[in-house]
Parts: structure tokens; sequence; C-alpha cells
């Protein structure tokens, strides 16, 4: 029987794509060390440019002692995206969002070549193919093959050093292959084991747990038009993961998009677009002062789950370069049920991460 190639398809599609705008590698880690503490991790990848060549490059990046309720956070820029953001991005929003007092601020700061605080300069930056090696400044993503999601991160934080190898437990999971959700293509290794070494303030600790790895690319303006989501990636105890989107449009006459993938035991996956998301409580930001919802209910009636998901700590919020200002990135816990085949519920448990952007649209 004759089939049409995927649209997706590794190892041609694990590096970079010159034809697309806008591209990421994400990936999450929560981790026990060997002396006890518990950690949660995150980095982003970006490449951004409207040619083929050259691109910007930017990467954000956390380290979160749950236990000592510590977040820290980083922000790089290349000169290049900055180039990009005052000779492209920037007049075209401003165009749009004449009133943007931040944005304007920043906007005059990167003419005169400077970068507004926090963020830094990164000095060097590269996205390098067969194997996918993504080198920006002093931290990396980098594959041993393009053929499956393992990887080594190495980052550096204010206070150290970390490096963790991720090793996919389940087959890649191929999310969005054509596009259809917001123009990007969209594939994950939703479980990994991951284990590594954390520098930190004079010491050496091992570390163990699980982590999560997106990758996504295409063609997209929903920023510069102010829209706005919400993802939740989330691995249950059951094995099982839960991806949840709602892409939220700057048209306040248009309803929310929302999608929900769950990733079973074997690797399959099942899609409904079912899906209901109801803030329960919000939280004052610091970096934007947005309201972003901290705590929410969601119910998903095509797979006979109710969730609720609560973040660990609210500080958690991340500074971006530009007019988003700030979006909330943080670990969050998950409780709830499922309708079992035989007519009953059984619990759900588990922990991931949550990302809301765009909720600081509009402030000044």
């Amino acid at each position: 029987m004759f089939r049409l190639p995927a649209a997706i398809s590794l190892p041609q599609d694990a590096s970079g794509h010159p034809l697309s705008n806008a591209e990421w590698w994400y990936v999450y880690a929560l981790l026990t060390g060997s002396e006890g503490q518990r950690y949660a991790v995150m980095a982003s990848f970006f490449r951004v440019g409207e040619l083929a060549a050259p691109k910007g490059h930017y990467v954000i990046h956390s380290l979160h002692q749950l236990d000592r309720a510590r977040f820290e956070t980083s922000s790089q820029i290349d000169r290049m995206l900055a180039y990009q953001m005052t000779s492209v991005y920037l007049p075209v929003y401003l165009m749009k969002n004449p009133l943007d007092t931040h944005t304007w601020g920043q906007y005059k700061q990167l003419l005169t070549a400077s970068l507004p605080e926090p963020h830094r300069l990164l000095p060097h930056a590269s996205v390098q193919a067969r194997p996918t090696r993504i080198l920006y400044g002093d931290n990396s993503l980098t594959f041993e093959d393009d053929a499956s999601s393992g990887s080594q991160l190495k980052l550096t934080t204010g206070n150290g050093r970390l490096r963790l190898n991720f090793e996919p437990m389940k087959p890649i999971a191929l999310i969005d292959e054509k596009g259809k959700i917001n123009g990007l293509r969209y594939y994950s290794s939703t479980r990994n084991f991951v284990s590594g070494e954390l520098h930190m303030e004079g010491r050496l600790e091992t570390v163990r747990g699980e982590g999560w790895f997106d990758h996504q690319w295409g063609r997209n303006y929903g920023l510069l038009y102010g829209d706005g989501w919400d993802w939740f990636g989330l691995q249950l105890r059951s094995g099982q993961e839960l991806l949840i989107s709602r892409l939220r449009s700057a048209n306040s006459d248009s309803e929310p998009y929302s999608v929900a993938k769950l990733i079973r035991e074997d690797g399959s996956i099942a899609t409904t677009e079912s899906v209901s998301l109801r803030s329960e409580r919000a939280w004052s930001g610091e970096w934007a002062k947005a309201e972003y919802p901290v705590e929410w209910a969601i119910e998903l009636p095509e797979f006979a789950i109710s969730l609720r998901v609560v973040s660990l700590t609210d500080r958690q919020e991340m500074p971006i370069i530009g007019p988003l200002q700030a979006i909330w990135e943080g670990v969050v816990a998950v409780t709830g049920t499922m309708r079992t085949l035989a007519g009953g519920t059984e619990a759900i448990e588990g922990y991931g991460f949550m990302e809301l952007v765009g909720y600081q649209r509009g402030k000044a």
C-alpha cells in the first residue's frame, strides 16, 4: 500500500531548519541529588530569522532549588538577534503597539548596542548537524546521533555548572507533523531518564531524575500580533504523559484553541480537542507585573480525566527580551482522577512543567 512520507522524519529533522523563522529545542528535568536535595531545570535554545542565513540566537534557562525555594534564571542573546530585533521585529511590533513604553525603552537600548538588565550578551552561538550540536556560549545541547533524542545538556548558572545526560525511555512522539496548531512542526521525547552532575557553591553532587525534550520549528508571527499560550508537559506516575496546549489570540473575539495529547506507556498517542481549562488562582508577577494563573482545573472528557495543576512555588517568572517582558515557566504538581474501563476511578499523580506566555501584553 502506497503511503506518503511522514511530515517529520529523523534524523533529517533533528537539526536546524533554515527556512523557518522560529525554531527551538527545549528540555526540562526534575531531579534528586545524592544528598537528598530536589531540583528542577529548564532550558530553551532559540534560533530566529526571516532569511535562511544568518540566524539570531537566544537561550533562556533556569535552575530551581526546590527545598530552598531558590529560583535562578538566565537570558542571553547574540548580536545577530539584537540586530534583527532593531531592524525588523521591534519596528513591526511598535507600529502596531506605539504606546508600549517598555518595548520602546528596550528598542532604544538595543540601538545603542547595550542590553537591558538582566539580559546578557551571548558571545557566540552555532547549530551543527549530523549529529546535532547546539552550542550557545557556555551552554549546549548535544546529541550522540540524530536518529534519537538522547542528548547531553550543559548549563552555566550564576552559582555553578550542570551536566545532564538524557536517555529516552519511550519512542519519539509526533505532536504536530504539519504545523496545524500554530504553524510549527513539533515532536517530543516525553520521558527520559536523566543523570549527571551539579557543581554549585564549591561542592559536587550527582543527580538523577526524569526529563522531557521538545523540538519545534516553522513560521509563526503570533507574538508580534500579541498572541499567547498556555502549555503543560505533565509526567504521570502511571508512566503516561499529558501534553496540553491552549493558544490565545490577541483578537478578543476569537475563542482560544485547545488540544491535549495523551502519550501512553507504549508510546502511542491519543488526541482530543475537547479540553476545558479553568484558572483557579493567579499570582502577580514581578518582572512584567502580569497576573499569571498558577492553579488550574482541567477537564479532558474524551479521556475521562479530571486534573488539578498547581505550581510548587509561585515565584517562577523568567525575564524575556522584547515585548513579552517575562513568562511564567516552572514546575507544577498534578493530581486528579481517570475513569477506568471497569467504570471505577483511579487516582492520578505526577509532576511537570507549565509555561504561561503573553499575560503581560499591554503592560508598561
